[in-house]
């Protein structure tokens, strides 16, 4: 009896350690460096990975768009809250990020725009060395554009800058050409 019982604990163990070490792959992948000036003459660059396990359903999206149409950018980021994890960005020398949202949508000229969104504020920079430069802007929104080879370029937002464009399906950044870049040098690490 104690035998089994011992074989039992040691089998319900195994199978415990094993699915705690299995890793869900990403879907997609990107690499990007955060332009950071640290001085009035001196630019710094960080590393940043974004990993999306999965995309948003189709479901979240039209309800995150309606949202934003009716309600505004508060009910954005209440209905955000609700949803679960779908990947992360990770700033070196930086804390994490969840992503709560994650969206592409493919260009006419073979490249793609991906929308990301957080529940919390993404920090890029580092604090200390920002407050000498005034006060931090709350970003939750990311859009990536990508060329047909997996190169471009991404800027971040606060969710007031947000609009709804219905013809291409997306929730995007409004003035992107307006906005200041966040992110340089973004590759999709899934296009070789």
């Amino acid at each position: 009896m104690k035998r089994a019982a011992a074989l039992l604990f040691l089998v319900f163990t195994a199978g415990l350690t094993t699915s705690a070490s299995v890793r869900y792959e990403a879907v997609a992948r990107f690499s990007a460096r955060s332009v950071e000036m640290t001085s009035p003459a001196r630019l710094s660059f960080r590393h940043v990975d974004i990993s999306i396990s999965q995309w948003s359903t189709d479901q979240d999206h039209r309800l995150l768009a309606r949202t934003f149409m009716e309600k505004g950018p508060v009910g954005f980021v209440d209905v955000l809250c609700g949803y679960p994890a779908v990947g992360t960005i990770a700033v070196a020398g930086g804390g994490t990020f969840t992503i709560r949202y994650a969206w592409q949508v493919p260009d006419r000229d073979g490249g793609q725009r991906i929308y990301l969104a957080s529940d919390e504020p993404i920090a890029l920079v580092s604090f200390s060395e920002f407050r000498r430069f005034g006060e931090m802007e709350r970003m939750y929104f990311v859009e990536l554009r990508l060329d047909r080879y997996g190169n471009g370029e991404g800027k971040l937002s606060d969710n007031i800058r947000l609009s709804v464009d219905q013809s291409r399906n997306a929730i995007e950044l409004r003035d992107y050409d307006r906005r200041p870049l966040h992110l340089v040098m973004v590759h999709d690490e899934t296009v070789e």
